[in-house]
């Protein structure tokens, strides 16, 4: 595909020349006169680089320049200049511009700059692209995790449902009786209260699963870590308990509170404590969280007494798709997520494992990440 090329420029016999050039060079070329003429046409359609004279009348190459930025972020512009408008090209640069020339300029150099702006616009999409795959990746985990919670989840509010339900019959059969003896009333009141008790449970426990399946953008907050966990872990104790899986908790009281997306640690850690859930399988056994300080930065471990990974598999166990469950047990997403989230928050997650004797998955993230991370985590 031939990259689309806009030539700004006053001198209308220079432009023509240029763009005859540049297309027998292989380039689309469309052309302007005048900076109000380019706005239009960068409007209409979308250029790889646009080309601009930092000198012209009326709307001036920089005014043009920010017009661009503004209407078409990921265009690349490459700015022309004499020696007496440098100054205004070296502006330009700083307002977003990708590199200047001086006129006259060679062909050949020109045609280099433009592949290399090309190349650096392709690569911007291709990181834009990047990001939004991972944001629908772990969109997609969320999902999956939710589906694990929502068997365990369904079981738990049966319990209290059928207890209502048996509650409400007996009241039904007192209130049948034709004489109302004191024991009745009293049999009554301890019924509702008892239905009450029970109806208050369902609420919580489709209050947390709610909070969890909830879309939430990844906004960063001061978050109290082990709150989050103490969360996280009291959904997980359900499936966990199915499955003769005892969680336990050793959170370091003094965690300061950390900068993070609540949504994305939550993901996570349900990822992880999952995972440990299947590790350790139907035979019982014990997973492990705890919180500690290391340095600057709050180390999170999830630990288990399962099956163990093979040497031989954990130089991949964070590559997508690659997952050691039977089909229909796993995507193979979920630690790749979590590396990825972990990743972009400035963090890392490591593993230590022995077959047979249990894993351990260990987070480290910091207190307050720095500015990239930041917008990486919000982008």
């Amino acid at each position: 595909m031939k990259s689309r090329v806009l030539l700004v420029d006053d001198e209308e016999s220079f432009v023509d020349t240029l763009a005859e050039r540049l297309r027998n060079r292989d380039f689309d070329v469309a052309t302007a006169l005048r900076g109000e003429e380019a706005l239009e046409k960068i409007k209409e359609y979308n250029f790889d680089v646009a080309i601009i004279d930092a000198l012209m009348p009326g709307l001036g190459g920089i005014e043009t320049l920010k017009e661009v930025k503004r209407l078409k972020p990921l265009t690349e512009v490459i700015m022309l200049t004499g020696h007496a408008t440098v100054e205004t090209a070296i502006e330009g640069m700083k307002l977003g511009a990708y590199d200047y020339l001086m006129k006259p300029c060679e062909i050949d150099t020109l045609v280099e700059k433009i592949k290399k702006a090309y190349a650096r616009k392709a690569e911007h999409e291709e990181n834009i692209e990047k990001a939004k795959m991972q944001v629908q990746v772990i969109e997609v985990g969320k999902l999956a995790s939710m589906g694990e919670l929502a068997a365990g989840v369904a079981h738990e509010v049966n319990n209290p449902v059928a207890i209502m339900m048996e509650e409400a019959g007996w009241i039904e059969d007192l209130l049948e009786e034709e004489s109302q003896k004191g024991e009745n009333l009293d049999e009554i009141k301890r019924a509702l209260k008892q239905i009450k008790a029970q109806g208050e449970r369902c609420k919580q426990i489709t209050h947390k699963l709610l909070s969890f399946a909830r879309k939430t953008h990844s906004q960063l907050s001061d978050l109290q870590l082990n709150e989050l966990i103490e969360e996280v872990v009291g959904l997980s104790q359900r499936t966990a308990r199915y499955s003769n899986v005892r969680i336990e908790t050793e959170l370091d009281s003094n965690i300061p509170p950390i900068t993070a997306s609540p949504s994305e640690v939550q993901q996570v850690l349900l990822n992880l404590i999952n995972n440990a859930i299947d590790a350790v399988g139907k035979d019982g056994g014990k997973i492990k969280v705890s919180t500690r300080m290391d340095n600057d930065d709050v180390v999170i471990d999830v630990s288990d007494t399962g099956c163990g990974i093979p040497e031989s598999h954990i130089q991949r166990i964070f590559d997508p798709f690659f997952t050691t469950k039977p089909v229909g047990h796993g995507t193979g997403l979920g630690l790749s997520i979590c590396y990825g989230i972990v990743d972009r928050m400035g963090g890392k997650i490591a593993v230590r494992s022995s077959v047979e004797k249990g894993t351990t998955f260990s987070v480290r993230l910091p207190i307050q990440p720095n500015d990239k991370e930041i917008n990486d985590i919000q982008r």
